[in-house]
């Protein structure tokens, strides 16, 4: 009865294997799979001088700039990305609303520029986009890469307002 018992347990456990083993040929030939990953992209700009920069009093007509010359405060960007970005730089008119940004300066009128190399020595100076237009300040910087530019200010040939001006410059992080 035992030699019995283990006959059937073993045919038992063949017609289980054999079952699994169907399964398996039994399968669609003509379906197939593929294994896919997917990040998503992260554009991302940082800049070092949270604190803003202070290009103090200036007299009408006149510019200063952030290199070691003027109030030695350069800009640091940085791609905080996965992925190699453009950053792009403009400015718009000052907070109040007393003076207007141009590419040159004007009655009531300021220039903002700026410069990416050479800045302490033999400065290029080229002016920011005007809101709402952007001017390339990087073409192509790579993930964890920086840009390292300086700003000129200039103020208006002509004003009635004495008092601080507050101006905004924007980078903006885009795919190149």
């Amino acid at each position: 009865m035992k030699y019995i018992t283990k006959i059937l347990l073993v045919f038992g456990i063949l017609a289980s294997s054999l079952q699994l083993v169907g399964l398996a040929w039994a399968t669609d030939p003509t379906l197939g799979t593929v294994t896919a990953t997917v990040t998503a992209q992260n554009i991302s700009v940082s800049l070092d001088n949270g604190d803003g920069v202070s290009f103090g009093t200036i007299g009408t007509s006149s510019t200063k700039d952030t290199t070691t010359n003027g109030v030695n405060d350069s800009t640091t960007a940085t791609n905080n990305g996965n992925i190699t970005e453009k950053f792009n730089i403009k400015s718009e008119n000052t907070a109040s609303g007393n003076w207007t940004l141009g590419a040159t300066a004007g009655s009531e009128t300021y220039t903002m520029k700026f410069c990416t190399a050479t800045c302490d020595s033999t400065p290029s100076w080229t002016s920011v986009g005007i809101s709402p237009s952007y001017e390339v300040l990087a073409a192509s910087v790579a993930t964890s890469g920086t840009q390292v530019f300086d700003l000129q200010v200039g103020t208006p040939t002509v004003t009635t307002h004495y008092d601080a001006q507050t101006i905004t410059v924007t980078i903006q992080a885009t795919t190149p």
